[in-house]
């Protein structure tokens, strides 16, 4: 399929700035069409909520008119947070990587698996994590490099947030 105006040849060339002075020089290129798909068939899915009973202003159960306890989500239980967390940072780096893929300088010990397995997958997430931080990336590095990859692919504001929020609780400033 041709498009109009749409070019193979949407790599960009972008830069992070160091604490050294010396700015991180990665070519980034956006998220293919099916990244979010591939992300599911691999079991990398959002953490469910768990339920808890509805209570009333005195701690008593709320029942509903066939005499059963009311569920409601508890989307502040820590459990569920640490995993929402974990689930968002494991998709920035998996966007991160793909992302990064137009740098024929940049590589990854940790292999790809070759299986959707969902631990595999996961498994290989969290060891890019790892490798990124002993690469001696920061939070901050991470966040700009997902606001690039998020502006590269289209993605509106609020898929950005999400990308974003394992890695600063602040919105990252648009790039210059």
């Amino acid at each position: 399929m041709l498009l109009p105006g749409l070019s193979n040849n949407s790599q960009r060339v972008i830069q992070i700035p160091r604490p050294s002075g010396e700015p991180l020089t990665l070519t980034l290129q956006p998220l293919s069409l099916g990244f979010h798909r591939r992300l599911r068939s691999r079991g990398i899915l959002p953490p469910q909520a768990p339920r808890k009973i509805a209570r009333d202003s005195a701690g008593k159960p709320l029942r509903d008119e066939l005499g059963l306890a009311v569920m409601t989500t508890d989307d502040r239980h820590p459990d569920y947070l640490n995993e929402l967390d974990l689930y968002h940072q494991r998709v920035a780096v998996l966007a991160i990587v793909e992302s990064l893929q137009a740098d024929p300088q940049v590589t990854f010990d940790t292999s790809v698996p070759t299986s959707s397995d969902t631990i595999a997958w996961t498994q290989y997430a969290d060891a890019i994590f790892d490798e990124m931080e002993a690469a001696g990336l920061t939070a901050g590095d991470l966040a700009h490099l997902s606001n690039w990859t998020c502006r590269l692919s289209n993605l509106i504001e609020g898929d950005l947030q999400r990308a974003t929020a394992n890695f600063s609780s602040v919105p990252p400033a648009a790039p210059t």
